[in-house]
């Protein structure tokens, strides 16, 4: 063989090698950077056992202060890692693909989380502990900002009689707009109670206790409302134990609520199960777990809340 040939097959055979390690590297690195797409990040859906949500993705060092929350047209998604920072992740699709995560802050660099759609997904809320001017206490506060041309805009505070509640963690929003939230304020039973107020359209109305078939002597909070009301799933630490775990009751053909009952043991584990959130079409309950040492999100498939509801009746 001509030397010249000889030096053409080397060259081929250093750029078949040169090519298989890219490929290589390209594919060892692929676990940092996966392409999402489609619903739900493409992850194949639960069944009625809660799985891990998007594990490679939701691997926050630290874990999670709140599940992730989807617009009502399932193209944008938020949450809070477990970060003293305080901050909220963001990814929207894309041309079909869902973008990097990245942290938004609007404007508030400190402790803002725990994001709440409106029924329209015009308006972003959020809790953070920006004082809305100085020397006002420092405590966590239910902001929100409003979609406009440009992306978004100025934080702006919930109406005053919101504010009157101290508040802490998720709060969430039934389809006609009421809201329902944590009160810490001074009298509420056990240091935390659920309360809701009514969206008139315009306002929200005085804020009313959900009374004593959901909130009792130990703590209530990180309520999740359906979108008709029909029910709610909310966290519970009773007053005998620092566990908290996920009940839910459901609203009366009279409109009163029905004793609060237990989401079972597949739901809830010997760690913290909380703070729920269901998916806008209603097929998914999110929530936080402690199953796996620290707080990571699982979903499952909301049939459990249907089959709980035909246990809450013959009870």
């Amino acid at each position: 063989m001509k030397i010249f040939e000889k030096i053409i097959l080397l060259e081929i055979a250093l750029l078949v090698i040169s090519v298989h390690s890219f490929a290589q590297g390209k594919n060892a690195h692929m676990s940092d950077s996966i392409i999402y797409s489609g619903k739900y990040f493409g992850q194949k859906p639960p069944g009625k056992i809660p799985e891990l949500f998007a594990p490679e993705l939701m691997n926050a060092e630290a874990g999670y202060h709140s599940t992730i929350v989807f617009s009502p047209d399932l193209t944008e998604a938020f949450w809070s890692p477990m970060e003293r920072s305080g901050c909220m992740m963001h990814s929207k699709i894309v041309d079909g693909v869902w973008s990097a995560p990245e942290r938004i802050y609007f404007g508030h660099e400190k402790e803002g989380g725990e994001p709440a759609f409106s029924p329209d997904g015009n308006k972003l809320y959020f809790q953070s502990f920006r004082q809305p001017k100085q020397g006002d206490p420092e405590r966590e506060r239910i902001w929100f900002v409003e979609r406009i041309p440009e992306g978004w805009s100025e934080p702006k505070l919930i109406d005053e009689t919101i504010l009157e509640h101290p508040s802490h963690w998720t709060f969430t929003f039934a389809a006609n707009g009421n809201l329902y939230f944590t009160s810490e304020k001074k009298g509420v039973r056990g240091g935390q109670d659920i309360y809701y107020a009514e969206f008139d359209g315009k306002k929200f109305l005085e804020p009313q206790d959900l009374g004593e078939m959901i909130n009792t002597y130990g703590k209530e909070l990180a309520p999740c409302i359906a979108p008709d009301e029909s029910f709610i799933v909310f966290t519970r630490v009773g007053d005998d134990t620092k566990k908290a775990d996920l009940y839910v009751s459901f609203k009366k053909a009279d409109g009163s609520w029905a004793k609060a009952i237990e989401l079972g043991p597949h739901i809830n584990t010997v760690n913290n199960d909380l703070c729920a959130s269901l998916t806008p079409d209603g097929k998914y309950l999110f929530f936080l777990s402690q199953r796996e040492g620290w707080h990571r999100i699982l979903w499952v498939s909301s049939e459990i809340i249907e089959e709980l509801k035909q246990q809450s009746l013959m009870d």
